[in-house]
C-alpha cells in the first residue's frame, strides 16, 4: 500500500512558479536508503526547475532518507511493497502532472541536463526521453560488471526486437502524461526499466535518447542491485516480453530448432532405407517424426499468437487515438 501525502500541488500554483510554461512538472525520485545523496538531488532539481513538484517515493528506508527529503521540501510518499518496480507503478498511479521526470536518488544523474531532456517532450516531439549513459558522447563511470550487463541485455534486446537503442536500463527519463497513465507496468524490481522501454517501443510511442554522464556514487552511498538475481530477472523480463510481443519470432525459432534436430536422426533413417529398403532404427524414425511435428506445431502456434498480438496492437492504437480525440476542445 502507498501512504498518501498531503494533496498534490494544484496546476495554478505550479504555473505561477514556471512562468510562461503552461505544463505542470513532477520530479519523481524512487529511494531506498539514500541518506547521503537525497537532499542534494532534491535541491539540484529545485534549482533547475523551481516550479516543479518534487516527489520522493520511499521504499522502506531504514536510514534518514525521509527526514532529509522532507527537510529539503519534497513531498513524501511511501511504498511498502519492496522493489523499484512497485515504486514506479505507485509513482505513475499517484502523481498527477503533465510532464514527469524520473530520476534515481543516488546522485549519479546530473540535474543540469534536465531542461535538455525536457525539451522534446514539451515541444511534443517525443513521448519519452531517455538519458542515455551509453551514448558515444557520454562520459559515464560504470563499474565493469554493470557495463558488461548493460551491453549484454542491450544486444539481446536489439536482436529480439530489432530496435535501435543505446541504453535500455537508464533511470533518468522524461515522460508525457499519456505514456505514464496508459502504459501497463507489472514488474516488481529493477527490471522495470526494461519493461518500460520495450513496452513503449512495441506500442509505438516516440522515444528519443539524449546523452547524459553517469557519475560514481559518492562515499557512503551503496548500490542496491544484486547482480546475479537482478540480472536473471531482467533477462527473464526480456524473453517474456518477446514472447508477448514477438511470438512468431520466439515460437518460430524454437520450431525451426526442433525441426533441425529431428532431421539429424531422420536423415540417417532415410539413408538406410534408401540403401537397404528397411527401417532398422525404428526408435530413431519415431523420434525424428515427433521432433519435426513438434517443430511445425510450434511454428503454427507462433503464427496464431502473432496474429492475435497484432490485432491487440491495432486495438490499442485505436483506443489511444480515440482518447486523444476526446481531449480536443470542441
Amino acid at each position: 500500500m502507498v501512504e498518501m501525502p498531503e494533496p498534490f500541488g494544484n496546476k495554478a500554483a505550479a504555473n505561477e512558479t514556471t512562468g510562461s510554461n503552461p505544463h505542470t512538472i513532477a520530479v519523481l525520485i524512487p529511494c531506498f536508503n539514500e541518506e547521503p545523496t537525497i537532499a542534494k538531488v532534491i535541491v539540484d532539481f529545485q534549482t533547475e526547475l523551481p516550479g516543479a513538484q518534487i516527489c520522493v517515493f520511499d521504499n522502506n528506508s531504514s536510514d534518514r532518507t525521509v527526514e532529509f527529503a522532507r527537510q529539503s521540501g519534497a513531498t513524501i510518499f511511501r511504498e511498502r511493497r519492496q522493489g523499484k518496480g512497485f515504486v514506479v507503478q505507485s509513482m505513475f498511479r499517484e502523481v498527477d502532472a503533465d510532464i514527469y521526470i524520473m530520476v534515481d536518488g543516488d546522485g549519479t544523474y546530473p540535474a543540469s541536463d534536465v531542461k535538455r531532456l525536457l525539451e522534446p517532450v514539451l515541444s511534443n516531439d517525443a513521448d519519452m526521453v531517455v538519458g542515455s549513459r551509453l551514448s558515444p558522447s557520454s562520459r559515464s563511470q560504470f563499474r565493469p560488471l554493470n557495463r558488461l550487463g548493460n551491453q549484454l541485455f542491450l544486444f539481446i534486446t536489439k536482436k529480439l526486437f530489432n530496435v535501435r537503442i543505446n541504453d535500455m536500463l537508464s533511470g533518468y527519463r522524461v515522460f508525457n502524461r499519456e505514456i505514464v497513465k496508459q502504459l501497463p507496468l507489472l514488474s516488481a524490481g529493477f527490471e522495470i526499466e526494461t519493461e518500460l522501454t520495450i513496452k513503449a517501443l512495441e506500442r509505438g510511442y516516440r522515444i528519443i535518447e539524449l546523452p547524459v554522464n553517469l557519475a560514481m556514487r559518492p562515499q557512503g552511498s551503496h548500490s542496491k542491485i544484486r547482480h546475479l538475481q537482478d540480472g536473471m530477472l531482467i533477462m527473464g523480463t526480456i524473453f517474456s516480453l518477446a514472447r508477448d510481443y514477438k511470438p512468431f519470432t520466439i515460437f518460430g525459432s524454437i520450431g525451426l530448432f526442433l525441426v533441425a534436430l529431428g532431421l539429424i536422426p531422420g536423415t540417417i533413417v532415410i539413408l538406410e532405407f534408401a540403401r537397404t529398403g528397411l527401417v532398422p532404427r525404428l526408435p530413431s524414425a519415431v523420434l525424428a517424426v515427433g521432433m519435426v511435428l513438434s517443430g511445425i506445431i510450434m511454428g503454427v502456434v507462433g503464427l496464431v499468437l502473432h496474429t492475435v498480438a497484432r490485432r491487440f496492437q491495432e486495438l490499442n492504437l485505436q483506443l489511444r487515438l480515440l482518447e486523444r480525440e476526446s481531449r480536443r476542445p470542441i
